[in-house]
């Protein structure tokens, strides 16, 4: 029998990949678009579909398999993540130097100035605040805006697109897609800021890389590049430090091994994409060729989704998977993807999820939900995983 894709589940606040692990490896099921393909939920098959290039993300010929019609925000024909190589790599090239761990690291004194501005705001608001408003998201969209050259003044205009792009299932495909040309207008007017007035950013290089060599980047691909990057930049990491504060307090223990232990710090940043990560899932692939799996034939032309967080709590790579662990010292994590379309930005994500929970717990004894972790609203699935809103209190005052 198909089941269809994604599984309704009792309680938004419970992860995709907490069901999807209980399912076998291999499941026939039925996607929103009405295609119909595998969805494969072990870590070892996940990490072999993200890496083989016998697995296409080129999914626009007519008859291509879809995972939402028409609201899918990868499906922009000049996507970065809609392509194999060589045009993946010719883009990719382009905007790595700006990801390389060397210059990520060198950003830390900048966001930990940004951190510590939004904390002091932060306390002199006084508790409750919404984290993810006051916190969550300006830091890492702050972060992006000044690595692409964004004016932070206009992150509500694109914080309206994005949200609707990244959660495409809460909005109707004309909505979905009037977001997209949204976005892409947005980006297509700072091109032209940049192009008359180039500065030392990002967005400036492709702009340069655009004029300069031509047969580099097209327009359409330079457009199309800057917006992935400040979608993907700020949405992502938004998630990732308001689930991580849901999950260690309700975790108390773990929130005071790390509150005590700043070396753990790192390891609670991998613990959390493990355990309920912003990309829960993954974007559809088809097969170029039969591919076999540990689980049985993916043959040629089948889509297949390879599930990231059902493969996060696979017993075999992480035991004792369904406890949060910021211990843990098991298989890497796949929240950030493998191989090919391995996060640009994972260095960059992973320095600010480090910062940002320092910080807050350093900042803010007492750290706690300000509401029963209940009354809090999740996304949608299909959607960029994560709190809509994580209302927070403190101790005003240390003890002793």
């Amino acid at each position: 029998m198909t089941a269809t894709y994604p599984a309704a589940k009792d309680d938004p606040a419970t992860p995709m990949g907490a069901i999807y692990a209980e399912y076998p490896p291999m499941s026939r099921v039925v996607f929103p678009s009405g295609c119909e393909g595998w969805l494969v939920t072990r870590y070892e098959d996940v990490r072999l579909i993200f890496s083989d290039t016998r697995f296409s993300r080129n999914l626009l010929a007519p008859g291509a398999p879809c995972l939402i019609e028409p609201g899918d925000f990868s499906t922009g024909e000049h996507s970065i993540l809609n392509m194999d190589p060589p045009d993946h790599t010719r883009l990719r090239k382009l905007t790595a130097q700006a990801f390389t761990v060397r210059r990520i690291a060198g950003l830390r004194p900048r966001i930990q100035e940004i951190a510590d501005t939004l904390l002091r705001a932060m306390a002199e608001h006084g508790p409750p605040v919404n984290l993810v408003e006051m916190f969550a998201f300006p830091l890492p969209t702050a972060v992006m805006c000044e690595i692409l050259g964004v004016p932070f003044e206009g992150r509500e205009r694109f914080r309206q697109w994005s949200r609707v792009i990244v959660t495409p299932m809460a909005y109707s495909p004309a909505e979905v897609a009037q977001a997209r040309r949204d976005g892409a207008d947005d980006m297509a007017a700072l091109v032209a800021v940049k192009r008359a007035t180039p500065g030392e950013d990002l967005l400036s290089v492709l702009v340069h890389a655009r004029d300069e060599d031509g047969d580099r980047l097209t327009e359409a691909e330079l457009i199309d590049l800057a917006t992935q990057l400040l979608l993907a930049g700020h949405e992502t990491t938004v998630s990732l430090i308001a689930t991580g504060i849901v999950l260690l307090t309700g975790n108390p223990d773990q929130l005071a091994a790390l509150r005590s232990d700043p070396s753990l710090t790192a390891g609670a940043v991998e613990e959390i994409m493990r355990f309920d990560g912003p990309a829960d899932a993954s974007l559809l692939r088809v097969a170029l060729e039969d591919v076999e799996l540990s689980a049985g034939l993916v043959r040629r032309g089948e889509a297949v989704l390879a599930h990231t967080g059902a493969a996060n709590r696979d017993e075999a790579a992480f035991p004792g998977a369904s406890r949060f662990d910021i211990r843990r010292r098991n298989a890497p994590q796949l929240g950030f993807g493998h191989g090919l379309h391995f996060c640009l930005g994972a260095a960059l994500a992973r320095l600010e999820g480090e910062i940002a929970f320092r910080t807050l717990l350093d900042g803010l004894p007492g750290l706690d939900l300000a509401v029963p972790a209940s009354a809090i609203t999740w996304r949608p699935p299909l959607s960029i995983r994560g709190p809509e809103a994580v209302p927070v209190t403190w101790a005003t005052t240390k003890p002793g």
